[in-house]
């Protein structure tokens, strides 16, 4: 047994020398991105099984698969680390009509900025020497959030954001970003942002993310199963669709973690990776890229020529139908769900 212990420690040892040697020695004109692709603890697979068989959700044991899937990357030659929207502690597939335990615990399972499960990730992103991304169920208070954050290999938290707008039955139950946490950072490898699902379909979220110009970004989707296998909203397909959209128009790379289903598309548009929910996130639960970013030196910060402007925005204004009438209505206003409501009364219906 003391053995086995201490060749466990001397492998651990090893691994850790060979990322720290990797982190000094980073090449800033190749970039790796690693898409998380396997499921958070328990989730039934392939999405959108419901099929949860006794199970339910677990922050503790989903931060330690994140924590092996970030070492493993790293060891693979990954700089970045992308995991899917809302992957702590996982996407919400439970009732919608009223309360239930099932509910209530989903809820206690979000996790907390600077708690010990938070603070594991970003050690987790300091010992591997690698950019992070993931998505989380964010707990504040009386309010839970559908977070996303960009962490560096020093462990430095870069941004915490919140979806602005949660889409359909997920705004039952999480409040309302701002429109001041859609932004895009200067990394040494070129200008990255990110949104959240459908945040990729609403021009008031994409019209500000592209007109800070990306060279490349993160697509989050909770979950993806095959293509062709559903043609509702919720398919792969549609979700593909929105990410290669968001390539083009914003002429960037577009990494798409995703339980299930997940894609890397070029800034025109091709995909040049895909795998689908079929092929089981055991035995490839990451894909992976690499980029030449030599051509993402210089890139400027805004285009006053170019299609996402000021005056573009502007025109837009001028040329809104003047027989439409200049009131908010219920949608727009931010929201925001007591979590103690909520759990007297389930997800909380919306008045649109």
């Amino acid at each position: 047994m003391k053995t086995t212990a201490i060749l466990y420690a001397i492998l651990g040892l090893c691994s850790a020398l060979v990322i720290r040697q990797n982190a000094n020695n980073v090449d800033y004109s190749n970039l790796t991105v690693a898409v998380v692709r396997a499921p958070p603890a328990n989730l039934p697979y392939p999405p959108p099984s419901t099929d949860w068989n006794g199970r339910t959700y677990d922050l503790n044991r989903t931060v330690d698969l994140c924590v092996g899937y970030i070492k493993e990357a790293a060891l693979k030659g990954a700089n970045f680390v992308a995991f899917p929207e809302l992957w702590f502690p996982g996407y919400y597939f439970g009732p919608q009509d009223g309360p239930s335990e099932f509910f209530n615990h989903y809820l206690g399972q979000g996790l907390v900025v600077n708690s010990s499960n938070w603070h594991r990730l970003l050690q987790a992103a300091r010992d591997n020497a690698v950019w992070l991304e993931f998505g989380f169920a964010r707990l504040d208070g009386d309010l839970t959030y559908m977070g996303q954050a960009i962490v560096d290999p020093d462990g430095q938290v870069v941004q915490i954001r919140d979806k602005l707008r949660p889409s359909g039955a997920e705004r039952t139950i999480f409040s309302d970003g701002t429109m001041d946490m859609i932004k895009v950072h200067q990394t040494p490898w070129g200008r990255m942002g990110a949104l959240e699902c459908w945040e990729h379909m609403w021009p008031s979220m994409t019209f500000s993310m592209h007109a800070q110009i990306e060279n490349f970004h993160i697509a989050t989707f909770p979950w993806g199963p095959d293509l062709g296998v559903d043609i509702g909203l919720e398919s792969a397909d549609v979700s593909l669709a929105s990410a290669r959209i968001h390539a083009v128009t914003g002429s960037t790379w577009v990494f798409m973690p995703s339980v299930g289903t997940a894609a890397i598309i070029a800034p025109n548009g091709t995909v040049v990776r895909q795998i689908e929910a079929s092929s089981g996130p055991l035995a490839e639960p990451t894909i992976y890229h690499s980029l030449n970013t030599t051509e993402f030196a210089g890139t400027p910060d805004y285009d006053l020529d170019g299609g996402f402007s000021w005056a573009a925005l502007r025109q837009i204004d001028e040329g809104y139908p003047k027989y439409i009438p200049k009131a908010e209505g219920n949608f727009i206003p931010f929201r925001e769900n007591s979590i103690t409501r909520m759990k007297k009364e389930g997800p909380l219906p919306l008045n649109y």
